[in-house]
């Protein structure tokens, strides 16, 4: 079964998961004029499309054609500049260094031995002085039957600080929140939340 939001993608005309998040638009200020940008499992492009109207240098992936289709069609409308690519992270051709990458509600879908490799290859192809923002469920809350088959990779509460220890901690943030999503499907998420920057 797949999961809900590749149905939503389809609708070119509604972000999907909503607005860019307060800790992306909080980092903006801090980033360089044509910093170089990699969202991870982009989705459909909240936080791509907001930072490349701002002018950023941006790359996005996602496995999901569907999101893809739908950050093209938007780039192309709003005559926006970014390079898309449809695969995983480990699949993803590093060519150059970022100055942020962000993490964004990806991580919990990602097998847990694969997890320490992936956020190393990304720490490794971030600039000195960059940053990361990390989003990721955790199981202080049970995973919703309807996420069982693809969210294969929660994190214990505050378990990602400790990838990150010898990088400086911006911000940290657990919570716990509702959602429902437009099809009527409702879910109760545990959640980290975490800025860092490279030393």
């Amino acid at each position: 079964m797949k999961p809900f939001w590749e149905k939503e993608y389809l609708n070119k005309e509604k972000s999907t998961f909503g607005n860019p998040s307060k800790e992306v638009e909080e980092i903006v200020p801090f980033l360089e004029k044509g910093a170089k940008i990699l969202d991870v499992g982009c989705g459909d492009g909240r936080h791509s499309l907001y930072l490349a109207e701002l002018g950023f240098y941006v790359d996005a992936f996602d496995i999901s054609k569907n999101a893809i289709e739908k950050i093209d069609y938007l780039k192309r409308l709003n005559n926006l500049k970014i390079n898309t690519y449809i695969c995983d992270v480990l699949e993803f051709e590093f060519k150059y260094k970022y100055d942020l990458i962000i993490i964004h509600g990806v991580l919990q879908f990602i097998e847990r031995e694969k997890q320490p490799e992936i956020i190393r290859l990304l720490k490794n192809w971030t600039n000195t002085g960059g940053y990361h923002i990390a989003a990721l469920f955790t199981d202080d809350e049970p995973v919703p039957d309807d996420l069982k088959e693809v969210m294969v990779g929660v994190f214990k509460n505050g378990e990602i600080k400790e990838y990150y220890k010898d990088w400086k901690i911006k911000m940290f943030e657990s919570k716990k929140f509702n959602d429902e999503h437009e099809n009527g499907i409702k879910h109760c998420h545990a959640m980290n939340k975490i800025v860092v920057k490279k030393a």
